[in-house]
């Protein structure tokens, strides 16, 4: 081989090498996000129970300025714990979590609100407001006539529940908070049938059992995948003495983020 021929192979792997390196430079830049990215979150919260009020955020791995701290303006007694959930390939999954008690709030400012954005404060630089989606906040005094058997949920967005009423009741009314958000990817059903096809009021005796079944099918491609929604079943019933009780049943979501969709979400947020 000639001189001329080894220095033009050399140039060719410099070029390659370089080539490969700038590469790699451009993909992980692309792979950054500018600032946390906070999902939307739908929720219902009850003051009066003192339910944990959650939100769920995702920064760089390396990031330059970190969330340090969280503030709701509508209940500024909140203190928030922050910690790492999951880890992706160049991001980090985080939430940032605090019980709503309710000796926290005068009884005074007990109305029901809705919390439409956050204020995020970051180690470096100002704070800004950020839009979390709508938590519902309501101060409701709960009489239960529920008594919990059995619950469980799967990855698969599948999840049921079998509860007996203590006492007898007519149950007026079924349905799910954020019906009009979730509805095309959401199903719920009662004792095998779905809740829009079951005729009531339906009477139930004592120790009666209500079994309900659901199944979240939200496609990966769907701008609503990555929200966190905390839908609720509620019930509605009349009791013997003529008095009225809301009861209501958690829904879990499950909702999981895998890399490659994660991914997706960053280009889309870039």
């Amino acid at each position: 081989m000639t001189g001329l021929k080894i220095k033009m192979t050399w140039s060719v792997v410099v070029l390659l090498i370089l080539g490969s390196w700038a590469g790699n430079i451009w993909y992980f830049q692309n792979m950054q996000l500018k600032e946390a990215l906070f999902l939307k979150h739908d929720s219902t919260i009850n003051g009066n129970t003192g339910e944990i009020l959650d939100f769920i955020f995702f920064e760089n791995k390396q990031a330059a300025n970190k969330v340090r701290s969280i503030q709701i303006e509508e209940l500024p007694e909140l203190r928030f714990q922050i910690y790492e959930s999951n880890t992706y390939t160049h991001q980090v999954k985080m939430q940032a979590s605090a019980e709503l008690r309710p000796d926290l709030i005068n009884d005074d400012r007990k109305k029901p609100f809705t919390i439409r954005d956050i204020t995020v404060y970051y180690e470096k630089g100002q704070s800004r407001k950020v839009p979390i989606g709508e938590i519902h906040v309501v101060w409701n005094k709960r009489e239960s006539i529920l008594d919990f058997a059995t619950g469980s949920s799967s990855s698969n967005g599948s999840g049921s529940y079998k509860v007996y009423v203590t006492k007898a009741a007519v149950l007026e009314k079924v349905e799910y908070t954020f019906s009009n958000k979730v509805k095309p990817w959401f199903k719920l059903d009662l004792s095998g049938k779905p809740i829009e096809s079951l005729d009531f009021p339906m009477k139930l005796l004592q120790e009666d059992s209500l079994a309900f079944a659901y199944q979240w099918s939200i496609p990966d491609n769907e701008p609503e995948a990555f929200n966190m929604y905390k839908s609720k079943i509620i019930l509605h019933f009349l009791l013997e003495d003529g008095r009225k009780i809301i009861e209501d049943i958690p829904i879990n979501h499950n909702l999981y983020i895998s890399d490659r969709q994660l991914k997706s979400l960053v280009r889309l947020r870039r």
